[in-house]
């Protein structure tokens, strides 16, 4: 079965402009890797060095959610460890349809 999901992704406490632009470089490879890219929109940011990436406005349509979402949220915390591992992570996970 599919479900709808929306995606947000906060990381921040960067050292700096570079390594946002490595960040956001590895997330959107990540997005590719799942498939998801062309429902995301991922923003490096330089001034404070942070990514975000949001899959506003539309939510990602996923089957086999909660397996999927457990591989992602480790896939994506190696990612961003892997290049800044102080990094500050907030990833939280909306289901826009009624239960």
């Amino acid at each position: 079965m599919s479900v709808n999901i929306h995606l947000y992704l906060d990381v921040d406490g960067l050292k700096s402009p570079d390594e946002a632009d490595r960040i956001g470089a590895a997330v959107n490879l990540l997005m590719k890797d799942h498939g998801i890219e062309s429902w995301m929109v991922v923003s490096v940011h330089h001034e404070p060095p942070s990514v975000t990436a949001r899959s506003e406005p539309d939510p990602i349509i996923v089957r086999g959610a909660r397996e999927w979402t457990k591989q992602f949220e480790r896939d994506i915390e190696s990612a961003i460890r892997t290049i800044a591992p102080w990094a500050r992570i907030d990833l939280e996970w909306d289901y826009p349809d009624p239960a």
